[in-house]
């Protein structure tokens, strides 16, 4: 296993296979990736780094974009992670595609999703998103459930003057389907300073009425994020803003679209994977270029 300076070991890999989204989401921060990549790694690409990533003891995999459903290929590429043997193969989504895609995508080896939620109400998630499919998302949902894609997670992105009075009704949300809940500051990347100033509200006083109602609370490993069990659902609060415990307890690593290993969202530096991808594959330059990233790495003071 690979332990850096500091003591953080790598165990999580979160990869974005495109930049491309499906619409216009009012906070999306695409991963920090240059919305107009083209050469996007291929599955055969992303099979040689799982098997080299899991050797070094990262074996956590998580699939985002942009949207990782408007992949053509999306069920080829999760086939060729799972092929590596992964611990866990998860993907965050909007869930817009989950309805035709759940089933093909746990038959290929996605153990898990993560679906984007901004509110239950259909004209708060039209303002949010542009689009008005919060049903097809639901039903994508229960369709992911039918397919073993569990626990699905839920994940919410607090936003001042839009969903924050709805929080406790995500977590009947969650318990009606046996979900996850994970309520998310605003983060200030790639979005502008008047939007992220207009948005942006605290999580602590939701917190605080969650640590009245909790029956236990711990921490989970990555990033030390507080977990509150609420009437049977676990509520997961991730709070980089400003929280230097965060990037302290940090296990992730990052790889873009078009095959830069990256040490976090933030990084402007990383490691190049695509000469030791291309004609051919050589396995123990991508070992080497893991092994550089996690020189690089140091905890981030996650402030604005």
């Amino acid at each position: 296993m690979l332990v850096d300076r500091f003591g953080r070991p790598l165990k999580n890999i979160r990869i974005s296979i495109t930049a491309r989204c499906i619409y216009r989401c009012i906070y999306c921060h695409n991963e920090g990736v240059d919305r107009h990549v083209r050469d996007f790694l291929e599955p055969r690409d992303l099979e040689v780094i799982a098997r080299v990533a899991i050797d070094l003891g990262i074996d956590e995999f998580k699939l985002t974009g942009g949207e990782p459903l408007l992949r053509d290929d999306i069920v080829e590429v999760v086939s060729s992670i799972a092929r590596a043997k992964p611990r866990d193969l998860s993907m965050t989504t909007n869930g817009f595609r989950l309805d035709e895609l759940a089933q093909r995508l746990a038959d290929a080896g996605l153990m898990r999703v993560n679906i984007s939620l901004p509110s239950l109400r259909r004209d708060r998630y039209r303002y949010v998103t542009g689009v008005d499919m919060l049903d097809r998302v639901i039903k994508g949902i229960e369709k992911s459930i039918d397919a073993g894609l569990t626990p699905i997670t839920i994940n919410v992105v607090l936003l001042r003057g839009v969903n924050e009075d709805e929080l406790w009704n995500f977590v009947d949300f969650a318990r009606r389907y046996e979900a996850r809940l994970r309520i998310i500051e605003l983060e200030p990347i790639t979005v502008p300073r008047h939007v992220f100033n207009a948005l942006h509200i605290s999580i602590n006083g939701f917190e605080q009425a969650l640590r009245e109602k909790a029956s236990r609370v711990y921490r989970r490993e990555l990033h030390s994020r507080p977990v509150y069990l609420v009437d049977g659902v676990e509520v997961e609060l991730v709070k980089w803003f400003g929280n230097p415990r965060f990037c302290m307890h940090c296990t992730r690593v990052r790889l873009t679209p078009d095959a830069i290993l990256k040490p976090c969202i933030l990084a402007k530096e990383g490691v190049d994977l695509k000469p030791y991808l291309r004609p051919e594959p050589r396995e123990e330059g991508i070992r080497q270029a893991f092994i550089e990233l996690n020189r690089l790495r140091r905890p981030y003071t996650a402030t604005a």
